[in-house]
């Protein structure tokens, strides 16, 4: 439940920055990121399943471990490298008024098989209804309500402000996030 309170804030905050770049005031629209990362392992200990990592990009080290899901942990090697992409798309527009407001989710996972190299992939996706509740001009507060019933504020910067005037009490709309990690090990390349 924690989730979705998390998640209508940041649609309300997401809908109120894509307006006011053009793509939210009348028909809707989309934000989309991808980030790509890759670290090289320093040490493993299969005992523990502890990992010690090199971020390839500013040279800090860090400790993960492998849960039980993590299959063919055995292949991995020192000086492999681990690769990570992130990928968060979200979407707003103005809800059918038909729409009940209900949050859905829908959750995909896949592993490697058996024997191949380690990798995995999940993705979460979540549609919800958020209602603007009020816009104080003077503070700068935006109330809005999430489908489970919660009341929320949340304060808009300056540069959104306008945005938020427009929007009256009532005002629903349909928000979708959806994000994705997928993760990769690559044998070490030859020195």
């Amino acid at each position: 439940m924690r989730t979705r309170h998390v998640i209508g804030l940041l649609a309300a905050l997401t809908l109120m920055a894509c307006s006011e770049m053009g793509i939210g005031a009348r028909q809707g629209g989309s934000q989309e990121t991808l980030t790509s990362a890759s670290a090289t392992v320093e040490a493993i200990n299969q005992s523990t399943r502890e990992v010690r990592l090199r971020d390839n990009a500013d040279g800090t080290s860090f400790v993960v471990t492998a849960g039980p899901e993590v299959r063919n942990l055995a292949q991995v090697e020192v000086g492999d490298q681990v690769n990570v992409d992130f990928y968060r798309s979200i979407t707003a527009s103005m809800a059918d008024p038909a729409d009940t407001g209900e949050a859905a989710t829908a959750v995909v996972a896949g592993q490697a098989p058996e024997g191949s190299r380690p990798g995995v992939l999940a993705a979460t996706s979540e549609s919800m209804v958020v209602t603007v509740v009020n816009y104080d001009n003077n503070s700068g507060i935006a109330t809005f309500r999430t489908p489970d019933g919660f009341t929320r504020t949340a304060a808009v910067p300056p540069n959104l402000r306008s945005f938020a005037r427009a929007r009256g009490p009532g005002s629903r709309v349909l928000v979708t996030m959806t994000d994705a990690v997928a993760v990769s090990v690559t044998e070490a390349s030859p020195s």
